[in-house]
């Protein structure tokens, strides 16, 4: 597997960059002016503790700073802090159809 490591810590498969790249070009014409938005929270306590969730959603470019955002797979992906963080040294993969958060 292909691994390749963004300047902030996170980990992504060259599996997920295809899927993102796929979601990108299928979805750009609709969305002019918007960039895609990457949030992960996992949960550390609580009866939700150990859950996590992830999504990819697309956001205006205004609100996305440009310090936040990373290219994955040659695709400009704004990814907030607390996502960044929850989800640092951890590898994003794409395999049978699922997006998968690792240790």
């Amino acid at each position: 597997m292909v691994m390749m490591r963004l300047q902030c810590g996170i980990i992504h498969s060259q599996d997920f960059a295809d899927f993102l790249r796929q979601k990108f070009d299928a979805e750009k014409v609709d969305h002019f002016g918007k960039i895609l938005s990457l949030d992960y929270v996992r949960m550390s306590e609580g009866a939700n503790a150990g859950n996590s969730w992830w999504q990819l959603s697309w956001i205006s470019e205004f609100n996305a700073p440009i310090n936040q955002r990373h290219s994955i797979g040659g695709v400009e992906v704004f990814i907030h802090r607390q996502s960044r963080n929850g989800l640092k040294n951890r590898l994003l993969h794409y395999a049978d159809g699922q997006v998968m958060v690792k240790k």
